[in-house]
């Protein structure tokens, strides 16, 4: 049997002829390959600006600098993260504060969110598992009622939507990406997507190494066409990527609505299992199925999960245990932390796995997929009794 991965890059004939324009253009630092980039990812999420970045870490250490925040400062995080959201704010000196998810949707609840805003409160950051940007709405809220920013990481959201509401437009900022983890896969990359003309020019120099462009001649100070400005990092996205990933973005509808079909394929198929909670989003979202989240019944530990997960991949077949348990991520991690202070967060990080959903996915795929899950299932039960 040919191996499943958990996602595939969905690239059209003629992908061939769009890279071999590309890499002339990386070989003649010619940037109008990444300029069409950023117009396009403004486009797939109705924003007015797009600015490229190497890849989502460093696309959200941007934004959270372009923020100005410092040593002290506090960004609300869910305690359900993408380990490079948590790293980005710990990189940057603030402080995660983190906050317990809904237990359907894996989402911040507003409610919850309320109680830990405080004077050190300085920014929201919004993720949303498997790309269902459910509750965002009432977030903004929130955030338009303390005043305080929210930057969304939509990298596995990009394209998902709720009601009228589009994902990466909840926030001051938003991050979207084009990696493995992203629902639209090219080659990698990643894009900040903001309304803001002062954070899209503080992002471009962050990103620029810190250095502001210019073409005064006149000025010995700045001869070479730029000075540095502030901190920044080594974040500029080439040709290449650029170039693929603009491609996928003309094609984002399609590649979500197979995606949408296998993810039903997978509800018919293991929907009802005694031991499994198959994710169902409300009626009004439209999640994009990075992956399809799967959840292990109370009675299997996360080391049942990860054994699971392991003999799923012996298999051939692509799996993940998904997002993390933030706090405990060591680079938040504080000695006397008490894992229930989230709960639900920490359930659903020792018991989630992410089954493939990618858009070249067959039906016959998907049972494969699942017929490997529940044998593993079966296994892990029968060898812990």
């Amino acid at each position: 049997m040919d191996s499943i991965p958990l996602n595939r890059p969905d690239l059209p004939e003629n992908s061939n002829t769009r890279i071999a324009m590309a890499m002339r253009a990386l070989s003649e630092c010619d940037r109008q390959p990444v300029e069409e980039f950023e117009r396009a990812c403004a486009e797939a999420t109705d924003r007015s600006i797009g600015i490229a970045a190497a890849t989502p870490s460093i696309a959200l250490e941007a934004s959270l600098l372009a923020l100005r925040l410092e040593s002290g400062d506090e960004v609300i995080c869910p305690a359900l993260a993408p380990t490079r959201l948590v790293s980005a704010i710990c990189r940057v000196g603030a402080t995660p504060s983190f906050v317990d998810v809904d237990a359907r949707h894996g989402t911040l609840l507003s409610d919850a969110v309320e109680p830990a805003i405080n004077e050190r409160t300085r920014a929201i950051a919004l993720t949303a598992p498997c790309g269902n940007p459910t509750g965002f709405a009432e977030l903004a809220s929130v955030s338009r009622k303390y005043e305080l920013p929210i930057i969304e990481d939509a990298v596995e959201s990009l394209g998902a939507r709720v009601g009228a509401d589009r994902a990466a437009r909840f926030g001051v900022m938003a991050v979207i990406g084009f990696g493995v983890e992203s629902p639209v896969f090219a080659a990698g990359g990643a894009a900040i997507v903001t309304h803001d003309d002062a954070l899209a020019g503080a992002c471009r120099e962050i990103l620029d190494e810190g250095r502001i462009r210019t073409h005064t001649a006149n000025d010995p100070a700045i001869s070479r066409g730029w000075t540095f400005s502030q901190p920044g990092v080594d974040g500029a996205l080439d040709p290449l990527r650029a170039a693929v990933a603009t491609e996928a973005l003309g094609r984002i509808d399609a590649i979500l609505d197979k995606r949408a079909e296998v993810a039903n394929t997978y509800v018919q198929r293991l929907g009802g299992h005694p031991d499994l909670f198959v994710p169902t989003p409300p009626d009004d979202a439209r999640p994009t199925w990075p992956a399809f989240p799967i959840r292990l019944d109370e009675r299997f530990t996360d080391d049942d999960r990860d054994g699971v997960v392991h003999g799923i991949l012996r298999h051939e077949v692509g799996a993940s245990g998904g997002w993390p348990f933030a706090p405990a991520l060591p680079v938040a991690w504080k000695p006397g932390q008490d894992p229930d202070q989230w709960p639900i967060a920490h359930r659903l990080a020792s018991r989630t796995i992410r089954l493939p959903c990618h858009s070249l996915l067959t039906t016959q795929e998907v049972d494969i997929v699942c017929q490997t899950l529940e044998l593993m299932m079966s296994q892990n039960v029968f060898n812990r009794e």
